[in-house]
């Protein structure tokens, strides 16, 4: 790598695609048969990275640990209501009522659970929530990795439309304390600062062209 991206202090993968693409053809080591082959592979870990980010910057954007753990308590109600043929109170009137079929569905939907699997799905759910009990384990959903990423992918759902893509990709949109909060959510993730910064860039690029195309 040139002096340049050595002084930036960080090698990012977007950096490190962009010189073997430019390179390749460059290095005499590597056979002209192979040349097809390696772009290839760098498409595809380009296409990989991509899905990666989103969801990394997905996480920083829309994360809400209170929310989650009040979204994960709601579906498990709903869920042993439905289990038991029985009624679950309504948050707002107090008024009993059926299971509400399309907040448990919108929830396990984010995971492409099919309907003929919904109910192996919520047994296998409610089997977990009963274990923890008997060892006497609160119900945290973000401990059981496929409830955790259907809350999650549901609460990007329900919070994206008020998210300001375009600002992601231009830093005088955005008020500095909302891009530190999601720079600061990525560095909880592992990124460096600098690293976050790119990716937030590089994904709310991507977010908001398939947001603009829905």
């Amino acid at each position: 790598m040139d002096s340049m991206h050595r002084s930036r202090g960080f090698l990012s993968p977007l950096t490190t695609f962009n010189h073997l693409e430019e390179n390749l053809e460059n290095h005499g080591s590597v056979p002209t048969e192979n040349f097809e082959t390696y772009y290839r592979y760098l498409e595809r870990v380009r296409e990989e990275y991509k899905e990666r980010a989103i969801e990394d910057v997905r996480h920083a954007l829309a994360y809400d640990l209170d929310e989650i753990q009040r979204q994960g308590e709601k579906y498990m109600d709903h869920v042993m209501a439905y289990i038991d043929d029985d009624t679950v109170e309504d948050e707002i009137t107090g008024r009993e009522q059926e299971p509400d079929e399309k907040f448990l569905r919108d929830v396990e939907e984010k995971l492409d659970v099919p309907g003929d699997r919904k109910d192996d799905f919520r047994q296998e759910v409610a089997n977990w929530v009963s274990r923890r009990a008997r060892e006497g384990e609160p119900f945290e959903p973000q401990d059981n990795d496929r409830l955790r990423r259907a809350l999650e992918r549901k609460l990007w759902e329900d919070k994206k439309h008020n998210i300001n893509f375009s600002a992601l990709v231009s830093s005088g949109e955005l008020d500095d304390d909302e891009r530190n909060a999601w720079v600061d959510a990525l560095e909880e993730q592992g990124y460096s600062t600098e690293g976050a910064k790119e990716v937030l860039e590089f994904a709310g690029a991507e977010v908001a062209k398939a947001e603009m195309e829905e």
